[in-house]
C-alpha cells in the first residue's frame, strides 16, 4: 500500500523564493517583499528599483507571469505555499479573483489506460474521479492496450478539456531537471564558457538512462552543489520507481506545482497602481492602460520615465486622461461587445450592442447607452418574461461602475423587466467592456416585483477560496442598496434614460430616411 506522496525536491530556504515577470512586477514585488518573501531572478528594472541582486541562483518556488490578456497573472507555486500567497492577495486587493487548478502541474500518477480518446491517444484514469489525456503523438510510440497500468506526469493541467499527461517523467530540482532521455541541455539564458562547461559536466554527472537539463541557477552554483543535486534527483527517481511498483493503481505518487490563475479587476488594478507609486512614478490607470495593445502603453512608459522628470504627475495624469477619453474610448455609433466573465472564468459575450449615446467627457463619469436586440424563444433570466420577436434592450454602462443595467422592452415599447447585474467595476477594452460577474443581481420582474437573486452563491465562492469574504460582503451590500434604489426612484430614472435612447434612435432613422430621399432625387435628376 502507498504510505506517502513524494514532493518536488527543491531546497528549503529561510524565505520563500518568488520570481515575478510582467506589467504587475513592481507592485507585486513590493507586496511580496513586505510579506517576507525573497525576490529572485528579478528583471534589471525591478532589481534597480528595489536594490536587488540579479545573480541567478536557486530556482523559484513561486513563479508569477502575466495572463495572456494582461488582466491578471498566472502563479505556479509549490502546493505548501499556495494558501499563503492567496491570503496575501485577498488581504491586499478587494476584488481579486483566485482560481487554483484541480490538478497540479508535474504531479505523477499511477494510472490505467481507460479508453481511446475521440481525438486520438488514450484517456488515462488517474484516480477514480480524475481522468487525463495521453496525446496521440505519444500514445503511438508505445505498445499500449486498454487496461495497462502506466506512470504519467501532468504536463498541462489547464487544457480546455482533460489535463494533458505524458509517460515521460521528469525529476525537477533547483539547478537541474532529470529527463528520461540520454542527453544534456542547458538553459538558453546561460551563455559563453559557462554553457560549454555545463554541457561537459552533464555528460559526466548524468545517471544511466537519464539526461540533464541545467536550469538558469546552475551557472552560479559550485561543482559540489551540482553533484549533490544530481545525486538527490537520482535518489528521488529511484524512490518514485519503487513507490510505483509497490502502490495500487489510481493514486498520486508525487505532488507538483499548483497553477493559480489570478484576475485583477479594476479595484485591484487601482490598488496596484497605488502600491507601484510608492516605488516609482506611476500615472493614474497605469495597469489598466497597460492592458491595451496600442500606443497608450508606450505613452505611459514615456510619461513615467521621462516626462515626470520635468512635469508633475498630476499634469501628466490630466493629459493622459484627456487623450484616453477623446482618442481611445468608444464614440457614438460604434458596435461593441460586453465581456461578461463568470467567477469560474467562463466568458459570455453579450451583444453585439450599438452605442446610441455617450454622456460626459470626464473619464470617471463617462456613461454609455446601448441598444441591443434579442432573439425570440425562451425566457429572460430572473425577470420571467418571454423572449418575443421584436424585443430589444437598453443597457446602461458607466465606466468603473459596479453594476450593469439592462431594461427589456417589447416591440410596442412596453417594459418587460429590469436587470441590474452586480459586478467588478466595468473596464473599457479594445472591442468593448469587461467585468467579472459577481453572481448576485437585482431585478424588476414582469410582475413588478423587486428581488435580489443568487446571494447564496457568494458564500460558496468564499469557501472555495475564489473570492474574499470582504468582496462577498461588498457585493451583498451593493445589492441591498440597488434594491432600495429600484424600489424608490430607480425605475423612473432608468425609464427616463430609455426614453432618451428611443428619441435618439428615432432621430437617426429620420435622418437616414431624409438622406436616402435626397440621394434618390439626385440620382433621378
Amino acid at each position: 500500500m502507498q504510505t506517502a506522496t513524494l514532493s518536488i525536491p527543491m531546497r528549503k530556504s529561510e524565505k520563500p523564493r518568488v520570481r515575478i515577470r510582467g506589467i504587475y512586477a513592481t507592485a507585486l514585488t513590493k507586496i511580496f517583499l513586505d510579506n517576507g518573501f525573497e525576490i529572485i531572478q528579478p528583471s534589471e528594472v525591478v532589481a534597480k528599483r528595489f536594490s536587488l541582486s540579479t545573480v541567478r541562483y536557486l530556482s523559484p518556488q513561486i513563479d508569477i507571469v502575466d495572463k495572456p490578456d494582461k488582466h491578471g497573472v498566472i502563479i505556479e507555486s509549490l502546493s505548501e505555499m499556495t494558501d499563503r500567497v492567496s491570503k496575501i492577495l485577498f488581504d491586499e486587493l478587494l476584488d481579486v479573483i483566485v482560481h487554483k487548478s484541480k490538478v497540479q502541474k508535474g504531479a505523477v500518477y499511477k494510472g490505467i489506460i481507460y479508453r481511446p480518446a475521440p481525438s486520438g491517444g488514450y484517456i488515462v484514469k488517474l484516480t477514480p474521479n480524475l481522468d487525463g489525456l495521453l496525446p496521440v503523438e505519444e500514445a503511438t510510440k508505445q505498445s499500449l492496450k486498454l487496461g495497462d497500468t502506466v506512470l504519467v506526469e501532468v504536463k498541462n493541467p489547464n487544457s480546455n478539456g482533460l489535463p494533458i499527461v505524458s509517460m515521460k517523467i521528469t525529476i525537477p530540482g533547483d539547478f537541474a531537471v532529470l529527463i528520461p532521455e540520454e542527453s544534456v541541455r542547458v538553459s538558453h539564458k546561460i551563455k559563453g564558457g559557462a554553457r560549454y562547461k555545463l554541457l561537459e559536466l552533464g555528460k559526466i554527472l548524468r545517471p544511466d538512462g537519464w539526461g540533464i537539463v541545467w536550469r538558469t541557477g546552475a551557472a552560479n552554483a559550485e561543482l559540489e552543489e551540482l553533484q549533490e543535486e544530481i545525486k538527490i534527483l537520482h535518489e528521488q527517481a529511484e524512490k518514485l520507481q519503487e513507490l510505483a511498483e509497490n502502490s495500487p493503481a489510481l493514486v498520486k505518487l508525487r505532488n507538483g506545482f499548483d497553477i493559480v490563475t489570478v484576475e485583477f479587476p479594476f479595484m485591484s488594478k487601482t490598488k496596484l497602481d497605488e502600491i507601484r507609486a510608492q516605488v516609482f512614478n506611476t500615472v493614474k490607470y497605469h495597469h489598466l492602460f497597460k492592458t491595451y495593445g496600442n500606443n497608450i502603453t508606450r505613452l505611459v512608459d514615456f510619461a513615467e520615465k521621462y516626462l515626470s522628470q520635468h512635469i508633475s504627475i498630476e499634469k501628466i495624469n490630466n493629459a493622459l486622461r484627456e487623450y484616453f477619453t477623446n482618442e481611445i474610448l468608444f464614440s457614438e455609433g460604434r458596435v461593441i461587445k460586453i465581456h461578461h466573465i463568470k467567477i469560474y472564468g467562463r466568458e459570455v459575450i453579450l451583444g453585439p450592442a450599438k452605442i446610441i449615446m455617450r454622456k460626459n467627457t470626464d473619464t470617471e463619469r463617462v456613461e454609455y447607452r446601448l441598444h441591443r436586440r434579442f432573439m425570440p424563444g425562451g425566457y429572460y433570466d430572473g425577470i420571467g418574461a418571454p423572449k418575443e420577436a421584436g424585443d430589444y434592450g437598453v443597457t446602461i454602462v458607466r465606466l468603473f461602475d459596479d453594476k450593469l443595467i439592462t431594461a427589456y422592452f417589447s416591440i410596442e415599447n412596453d417594459l418587460k423587466g429590469i436587470y441590474i447585474n452586480i459586478n467588478t467595476p466595468i473596464e473599457p477594452g479594445n472591442d468593448g467592456f469587461r467585468y467579472i460577474d459577481l453572481e448576485i443581481d437585482v431585478v424588476l420582474t414582469q410582475e413588478n416585483q423587486v428581488m435580489i437573486l443568487d446571494s447564496q452563491k457568494l458564500e460558496r465562492y468564499v469557501n472555495e477560496g475564489i473570492i474574499s469574504q470582504n468582496l462577498a460582503d461588498f457585493a451583498k451590500k451593493r445589492a441591498e442598496e440597488y434594491k432600495e434604489w429600484l424600489e424608490n426612484k430607480g425605475v423612473e430614472e432608468i425609464l427616463g434614460i430609455c426614453d432618451e435612447v428611443r428619441r435618439k434612435l428615432e432621430e437617426s432613422i429620420e435622418t437616414d430616411e431624409s438622406t436616402e430621399s435626397l440621394e434618390d432625387q439626385l440620382m433621378s435628376g
